[in-house]
């Protein structure tokens, strides 16, 4: 469970409007691990969680009533394709990323508010596995501009190391 340091009232409702504003210009994330009623429901959640709750609730939402595909087609590495099992931990690092990714956004919304011009990369959740880029991020200021350019754009925020899954890194005023 990610603790995000910022996570107040304050910052929920800039969570909340960059939401909004991705939702206005196609800029979220569907997974293609959705059934057909997660991605009805997804947008509702990803909101309700941003207002109220956290990424933990979150998976558990998608989880519990069964938003995600039991089974998914997988390329074989010699050709062809094959049925396997969606992965258990879809829906956690699914919610992770992308409530993270929201999160950050907002936070970049209400540091500009506040006249603040970066945010320090935190490590926010364990991980077992620490990767040495994630690692060389946590203390360093980062321009609210670069991290909006990271975020902003769904396809962008793939590459971005702030919100890779498993990473445990966020950021903080």
């Amino acid at each position: 469970m990610f603790n995000f340091l910022n996570l107040d009232e304050k910052t929920r409702d800039f969570i909340l409007e960059a939401i909004s504003e991705a939702e206005a210009s196609n800029n979220i994330y569907y997974s293609t691990r959705f059934n057909d009623e997660g991605r009805k429901q997804w947008i509702p959640l990803l909101k309700e969680a941003a207002q109220e709750h956290d990424e933990h609730w979150l998976a558990f939402q998608l989880q519990a009533n069964n938003l995600m595909k039991g089974f998914e087609i997988a390329q074989k590495p010699l050709g062809g394709y094959t049925t396997k099992h969606v992965p258990h931990t879809a829906a956690e690092t699914l919610a992770e990323g992308q409530f993270n990714r929201f999160y950050i956004l907002g936070l970049c919304r209400r540091a500009n508010s506040e006249g603040i011009t970066s945010l320090e990369i935190y490590r926010a959740k364990d991980t077992l596995n620490q990767r040495p880029e994630s690692n060389e991020l946590i203390g360093t200021a980062i321009p609210i501009d670069d991290i909006v350019s990271q975020l902003a754009n769904v396809s962008d925020s793939f590459k971005s190391l702030l919100v890779k899954p498993n990473s445990g890194l966020s950021a903080k005023v």
